[in-house]
């Protein structure tokens, strides 16, 4: 009877398939319209039983392979689901499972605690028999990724397997390159001033709007008179292209109307009589007795006023502060002026021994606002106070006359293909400009160099930050995409000890331990273990396994070959410093040949490290991942308004009525700030709100069903 239905479902299907067709046969591709390219979206399916986890592994024979894992115990059980893919991007998980009553779970994605979600799974009603399927979404990168699927406290949940389905992406090609001039960065009160876009590449289509400074035009060139207040003002281009992702550049114009020399101005402000939604606590070594920030607790940030500045131009600024780890800051001036992630060394102390670093700022005459967040996936530091310096006299400097741009040998490199990163300087003062490139690892303080991006098909962002005492900093990114990377050629695995690797812990016995010995110390979480990779067959996105013990909850940094990869990694505890280990898994991005992973414990609970283990936990067959083309007639692209913006801007777009798709808003290190679900009705008006976001640049993402659109936002304060 199987046999009998089967063909018959065969014969209907080929009969409609014919019925579809146009009489003489099926039509060509019409010049007008853009034929679906084949998409073949990556699916595959994982057992409970062969994957990561910690619940026992029971006997099932109406479940898919026989066997699933949970027990109906109390105890709260997880797997982890591995595998790697070539697109980054929304995917669909089906998760097959057993529950007799409703069960949350928590869904962690690339071990990113910070953006667990919670998801219902409707009862199946039965432990052993009726088995029930459920789908949600998440969001993956290109290369190593994992789902991990906890049960809560008070529900049993029993897992069978877990189905992953991919869409395509779109990633549109846009070649051009803008920068904002002026003819006079040193202007009189109320004088004429010319701004002029700059734009160099596939400029025909570009569309340019200005703000800042009282200024709001729309157009390539625009003159207006200068402020009447002595100041320095800061005017942003935007540039903007149907399918494009946003370019923006600014320049700053010092203004000279009628400033009064008077004696040198200087001022403490005190950390604790300061705007802050950090906690005040008590010390008596500071300076006023009291600070912001506790050691363990949340990311915080603390608004300075100064006020009766009493001259514009470059000013001294110096931070007090405790940290027992090295970390880093974020610091804005009046919204506008930013320093992106900055270091800080260790004081040595959190409430005995502090530390002080100071900054030059163009301040301008008047009041001003200086604000410091610290946290944000680094370990915080507790703010005691800043003091200010400045000039005795009027000082207009003109040494921030000059524009920089970014760009890329290639913004579509081949797999395993170098790219040489550049950067240009125009104007008189480019002489001691001072440039460094972030992203991906690399850490460069060259104007130009040369990189090797992440094995792995998908987009990469690098910054460059160009800066010089006295001036604004200036932040640009380069979008390079990656395509033609193969998965590696055959499995790579290797375990390391931690008693065998260097490292500043003490070594200790441990019967449980993998090899009977451990490093680490119980009342002490600042060692680290270095652990030597050797001979990694290619560069890419690999699996990391850690076996550790922590009695409460533990966090650690991770660190590849010198730089930060994980600031923060969240270990869950293990409730036991000798008995109980546990395991978690991260991915890193290591490079072919020899590498060296640093784990190192941050403040708070102390970490007692096993081993680590390394390696291709999933087959490497080749799946296909074809490009998304964008049709002529479709709808228009992700647009933001207003951009700049001063952290509230609304997202328009277009989502199919009936479909899902995500907005999401990150950093150019990767860092989300934002995150929602939507459902599509057609034309879509967001309004997207960043309360506590630094200024800078950011991506504006709109995932959809087949595509993804980007944008870049600039964000002032």
């Amino acid at each position: 009877m199987k046999t009998f239905t089967f063909i018959l479902c065969l014969l209907l299907s080929a009969i409609a398939s014919h019925a579809a067709a146009p009489a003489g046969g099926y039509a060509g591709n019409s010049s007008k319209v853009n034929a679906a390219p084949a998409f073949e979206p990556f699916s595959m399916c994982f057992e409970a039983e062969t994957s990561n986890g910690n619940g026992p592994i029971s006997s099932d024979p109406n479940a898919s392979d026989n066997l699933t894992r949970g027990a109906r115990d109390g105890s709260d059980y997880w797997v982890s689901y591995s595998t790697s893919v070539y697109v980054p991007g929304k995917y669909q998980i089906t998760l097959r499972y057993y529950a007799e009553q409703d069960s949350p779970v928590m869904v962690t994605v690339n071990n990113d605690t910070l953006s667990s979600m919670q998801v219902t799974l409707p009862a199946s009603h039965s432990w052993n028999i009726a088995w029930r399927e459920h789908t949600f979404e998440v969001n993956l990168r290109a290369g190593g990724n994992t789902v991990k699927i906890a049960e809560l406290p008070g529900y049993n949940v029993r897992q069978d397997k877990a189905c992953w389905l991919e869409n395509g992406p779109s990633e549109p090609e846009c070649d051009f390159d803008v920068y904002a001039t002026v003819d006079k960065p040193n202007a009189q009160c109320s004088e004429t001033l010319t701004f002029t876009a700059q734009c160099a590449g596939a400029c025909d289509g570009v569309a340019y709007d200005w703000s800042g400074g009282g200024l709001n035009f729309t157009g390539q060139s625009v003159s207006v008179p200068a402020p009447k207040v002595s100041a320095g003002y800061n005017y942003f281009l935007t540039a903007t292209k149907e399918g494009c992702g946003l370019m923006a550049s600014r320049v700053l114009v010092m203004v000279n109307c009628d400033p009064v020399p008077s004696g040198p101005f200087t001022t403490c402000v005190e950390a604790e009589n300061s705007i802050s939604d950090g906690e005040i606590t008590d010390d008596p070594n500071a300076s006023n007795g009291k600070t912001r920030g506790t050691q363990n607790g949340p990311s915080y940030s603390v608004e300075y006023e100064i006020n009766g500045v009493k001259t514009t131009g470059p000013h001294q600024v110096t931070l007090r502060y405790y940290s027992t780890h090295p970390t880093g800051i974020t610091i804005s001036v009046n919204g506008e002026e930013t320093a992106p992630l900055t270091g800080l060394e260790a004081s040595g102390s959190w409430n005995v021994v502090w530390a002080e670093k100071t900054y030059t700022f163009n301040l301008k005459e008047g009041n001003n606002r200086i604000k410091i967040w610290s946290g944000f996936g680094y370990p915080v530091i507790r703010q005691d106070k800043i003091c200010v310096t400045g000039s005795s006299g009027p000082v207009y400097p003109s040494a921030c006359n000059f524009i920089v741009s970014a760009s890329a040998s290639t913004l579509t490199p081949a797999c395993s293909t170098t790219v040489d990163l550049n950067s240009t300087c125009v104007g008189p003062d480019c002489g001691s400009v001072a440039y460094k490139w972030l992203g991906q690892g690399i850490n460069a303080t060259t104007a130009s160099t040369t990189i090797l991006p992440p094995s792995g098909n998908g987009t990469y962002t690098y910054s460059l930050v160009a800066s010089k005492n006295g001036c604004v900093s200036v932040v640009l990114g380069v979008d390079i995409t990656v395509s033609g990377c193969d998965a590696p050629s055959g499995p790579f695995s290797v375990c390391k000890e931690s008693e065998w690797s260097a490292g500043n812990g003490p070594n200790s016995s441990d019967p449980n331990a993998s090899n009977g010995q451990t490093k680490g110390a119980q009342n002490n979480y600042d060692y680290y273990v270095d652990y030597d990779i050797p001979n990694v067959p290619t560069s890419g996105m690999y699996p990391v396994t850690l076996r550790y013990y922590a009695e409460p909850n533990a966090q650690v940094s991770v660190s590849v070959n010198g730089n930060i990869a994980i600031p923060a990694l969240q270990l869950p505890p293990t409730y036991s410093w000798n008995i109980v280990w546990r395991e978690e898994t991260f991915n890193l991005n290591l490079s072919a040949g020899n590498n060296t992973i640093r784990i190192q414990g941050l403040p708070g609970t102390a970490t007692r490290q096993d081993k680590i283990c390394v390696g291709n936990s999933e087959s490497n067959a080749r799946m296909a991942a074809p490009e998304f083309v964008q049709n002529q007639s479709d709808p228009p692209l992700l647009q933001a308004f207003p951009n700049p913006a001063p952290g509230e801007f609304k997202a328009t777009f277009n989502l199919k009525t009936g479909e899902t798709g995500t907005i999401k808003v990150t950093d150019v290190q990767g860092k989300v700030w934002h995150t929602r679900s939507v459902r599509g009705k057609g034309a879509h008006e967001e309004r997207i709100t960043l309360d506590n976001a630094p200024a800078g640049i950011y991506l504006l993402q709109v995932k959809k069903p087949d595509s993804v659109e980007t944008k870049k936002i600039l964000l002032t304060r």
